[in-house]
């Protein structure tokens, strides 16, 4: 099979008995993890795992019955990771196209073992190769910022709104090597962090902005996941949850870390414009921490947002 470095694919999720009439951010956000899996894989000849899903911005809900279109393109390498631009396209009513988000995957390649493998390198040949890799380098140290912040925080719920999900991992999303997708564990986040929100405000919550996610490990076929979701912050219209993922086999007592978020959710209006929430205050003194980082954690993901750009790939 040829190697290559850009893929491009088509999804739709019909409208169904559901009353939400658009996509849900998980959703959409598994759409982009297959298309850069797509990517990422045939780049390496090798099955890939997921390493971390980039912060991204929807400008726009994706209004279900609507075809989706999902770009991925390679813009750097590490020794064993491939990391990928992806962005999502809807056709507007009049034959236009609009970006909904944009975003940065990274996978690692992987033997039959699973242990992570080396990767031919990507060499830009381009002017505007070269500034996406030098970019993608500019943001390692960026997440690595974040993600200190992230094992910063106080490990407890709080007095805030909070919930647990429980349940076995038996998707039948899964990669070559029967791990559950990376973008099916980025449903779960969305899921959780909705009705957490849902819980808060009282009215249907959608996604505004999603990913900054680093795995840490799998989760396996059988394992029992954990999904805890906390609200940390408000603003006039947003609010912050926490979220955060475990799994390891029925019979553990601690199942291990797997992977953290913090999805923005808005509660949108009959007109879509997103809904005034009544500001969580802050009680004890570990809600007070656990606000201030989910403040600088807010400054430092906007340092790591791909804003959409103009349609073009090029």
């Amino acid at each position: 099979m040829a190697r290559r470095s850009t893929i491009e694919l088509t999804f739709q999720e019909v409208q169904g008995t559901s009353p939400e009439r658009a996509v849900p951010g998980g959703t959409v956000v598994d759409w982009i993890d297959r298309t850069a899996y797509a990517c990422a894989a045939s780049w390496a000849r090798a099955d890939c795992v997921t390493s971390y899903v980039g912060n991204m911005h929807f400008t726009t809900p994706v209004p279900k019955g609507r075809p989706v279109t999902v770009q991925a393109r390679l813009v750097h390498t590490g020794t064993t990771s491939v990391h990928i631009q992806s962005r999502v396209l809807v056709r507007r009513g009049d034959g236009s196209w609009e970006v909904v988000t944009e975003c940065m995957m990274i996978y690692v390649a992987v033997d039959s073992e699973g242990r992570p493998k080396a990767v031919d390198p990507f060499v830009p040949s381009t002017e505007r190769e070269v500034q996406r890799d030098v970019d993608a380098v500019r943001r390692i140290a960026s997440r690595g910022r974040l993600e200190e912040t992230i094992h910063s925080l106080p490990e407890g719920m709080g007095t805030s709104e909070a919930l647990t999900l429980r349940f076995l991992a038996d998707s039948d999303e899964r990669y070559p090597d029967g791990k559950i997708r990376g973008g099916e564990v980025m449903r779960w986040i969305d899921q959780a962090a909705q009705i957490c929100a849902e819980r808060y405000c009282g009215y249907t919550a959608v996604a505004a902005l999603t990913g900054g996610v680093r795995f840490y490990r799998p989760v396996r076929a059988g394992d029992l996941v954990e999904v805890d979701a906390r609200l940390v912050l408000t603003a006039h219209t947003a609010m912050h949850v926490l979220v955060s993922v475990r799994s390891g086999s029925r019979w553990e007592t601690r199942p291990e870390q797997v992977a953290y978020g913090l999805p923005v959710m808005i509660a949108p209006e009959e007109d879509g414009s997103p809904r005034h929430i009544t500001p969580w205050q802050p009680i004890t003194d570990e809600d007070h921490a656990v606000a201030e980082k989910a403040r600088r954690l807010r400054e430092q993901r906007n340092e790591l947002m791909i804003m959409p750009n103009p349609v073009a790939m090029g």
